[in-house]
């Protein structure tokens, strides 16, 4: 595997709205595109919110009633509607230039299998899917649907990631689930499956476990003035709706 020479770790220190969280994915994004820059974040959710895939019909998810009280974004990635409460999210970023892959789909097997050696030394005994059944009809929920990839515990699934690419860039994103959301009792999480589990410094011994894994060098760096201005920008224009991004 190729290593990254330098990789930028962002460990947000409180958690923010979704227009906020979407929005700083897509500049880390566009950094990648512009600098070179790979970054690899944590962040969690300030409330309950609802992300819908890019390409996901908003009609759907507004059909789901006990969804539509909730502030909702779209996500650059595709797939199912996300409801994100009490979870932990990654979003690892990669330029063109720079490739520890020789495939992106191999980008998920190389993240879950990280995550899954730091929960399992704290107690979850969690796996990747491996073969899945093809449906004809996708659930609107995101985590009732299957993919290779997914992590699962008891047949639940934990942790899942999609992927948005441009211009040879890659930004692949992922939810773990730490316990199950009110609006979303069929769907449990860690503290549900395995409450002796321990998740304190949870996204500081991933971020240290992964960069190991991606790169030579990393360094924990905020973002810069200038990605903090544009973050804002596209935070109030561009994910203040669900039709707000959709190129």
């Amino acid at each position: 595997m190729f290593k990254l020479t330098e990789l930028r770790i962002l460990l947000d220190d409180e958690p923010r709205a979704g227009a906020w969280n979407m929005a700083v994915d897509e500049v880390l994004l566009e950094s990648a595109l512009e600098r070179g820059v790979a970054s690899l974040r944590f962040y969690r959710w300030r409330e309950p919110t609802a992300s819908l895939g890019h390409f996901q019909h908003e009609t759907n998810f507004r059909a789901e009633r006990r969804f539509s009280p909730l502030p909702a974004v779209r996500r650059l990635s595709g797939g199912g509607t996300l409801i994100h409460d009490h979870e932990v999210t990654y979003s690892l970023v990669l330029p063109s230039s720079q490739r520890v892959v020789a495939h992106p789909v191999e980008l998920y097997g190389l993240i879950h299998r990280g995550f899954i050696a730091v929960l399992r030394s704290r107690g979850v005994d969690v796996d990747m899917r491996g073969e899945t059944v093809l449906l004809k009809h996708e659930p609107l929920l995101c985590f009732a649907r299957e993919d290779e990839h997914d992590l699962v515990a008891q047949g639940h699934k934990l942790l899942g990631s999609a992927q948005r690419r441009r211009r040879g860039a890659i930004l692949q994103h992922g939810g773990l689930v730490l316990e199950a959301s009110h609006l979303t009792p069929e769907l449990p999480g860690i503290v549900d499956l395995f409450p002796r589990a321990s998740l304190a410094g949870l996204e500081a011994e991933l971020a240290l476990r992964l960069a190991t894994e991606l790169a030579t060098n990393s360094e924990q760096v905020p973002l810069t003035d200038k990605e903090h201005s544009y973050a804002v920008q596209l935070a109030n224009e561009a994910y203040s709706s669900l039709s707000g991004r959709r190129h």
